[in-house]
């Protein structure tokens, strides 16, 4: 019986931290030119290496930025809105994309990798957000100043 109570607690609780729940659009333009500032020399990942190298789908994204470190530092961030359909489908083809920047860091920048295997996945309505850096709350924080 303690059990269920505390299960019934948890699931209470996460349901009134939810928050998110009537936030539903994001500003990606405005999100990522204040990520920029605050991360430092930014760079979009382009389509052709999205698709390419780390075999994601960029037609199951209605629009999205992703943008890595000029310096290979593993400051990363992406904002990508999805259709429901698609959500579970960009969300795994993230999972292998994160693995794979992993793999190519692994051998030269452990650091990167730390931050990397840190990285913060949360969503937004329809947006997926995926923030590696130093301090991924604080990063987040600022998406949410563009989100309504």
């Amino acid at each position: 019986m303690k059990k269920f109570l505390v299960m019934i607690a948890v699931v209470l609780g996460l349901t009134a931290c939810g928050g998110n729940s009537n936030l539903t659009s994001v500003n990606i333009d405005d999100a990522a030119k204040a990520l920029d500032s605050k991360l430092g020399s930014m760079s979009a990942v382009n389509e052709e290496e999205l698709e390419s190298i780390y075999q994601i789908d960029t037609s199951l994204m209605e629009e999205y930025v992703i943008k890595a470190s000029d310096t290979a530092n593993g400051n990363l961030y992406a904002i990508i809105k999805v259709t429901d359909e698609n959500k579970t489908e960009v969300k795994k083809q993230m999972a292998n994309y994160f693995e794979i920047l992993i793999e190519q860091n692994a051998l030269y920048s452990p650091e990167a990798v730390n931050l990397l295997k840190n990285c913060l996945e949360t969503s937004i309505g329809n947006y997926l957000i995926y923030i590696s850096s130093e301090d991924n709350q604080a990063s987040y924080n600022i998406v949410k100043e563009y989100t309504e």
